[in-house]
């Protein structure tokens, strides 16, 4: 016999479930790495609320503290309530500088799960080829 046998060959309707079970494989794959990626992502955007938060509480423990000293070093030579105004002006700068750091940290940006869509991109393209 030189042909092979016809029935050692899969049927379509195997080769349709076994692509099926290959397409959920791949479905399962994706969401699982979408969920780690988001999970990174999230330690990522808490970290920025704790330096949020942190870089506050620092500027307040820094606005009572320089106010009181570098208000009464400078009403030494100006008015008291000219001394206080500009001790809060830089104080209020600077909390705000650490805070702005804080905010860059919670972008929205930061969370796009940029591996899994690559991920999803060349599936689609392999998916493509193949059909």
């Amino acid at each position: 016999m030189t042909g092979s046998d016809p029935r050692d060959t899969p049927s379509l309707g195997s080769l349709a479930g076994g692509l099926a079970g290959d397409v959920g494989d791949l479905v399962r794959g994706e969401l699982a790495l979408a969920r780690a990626e988001f999970d990174g992502k999230l330690h990522g955007l808490i970290a920025g609320g704790v330096s949020l938060l942190g870089g506050a509480l620092v500027a307040f423990a820094g606005l009572v503290v320089v106010l009181e000293g570098g208000a009464a070093v400078l009403a030494m030579w100006l008015p008291t309530w000219a001394a206080l105004l500009i001790v809060g002006v830089v104080i209020v700068a600077v909390g705000g500088l650490i805070a702005r750091a804080g905010l860059a940290r919670l972008s929205i940006r930061n969370l796009t799960p940029d591996r899994t869509a690559a991920n999803l991109s060349k599936d689609g393209r392999i998916l493509k080829e193949h059909l």
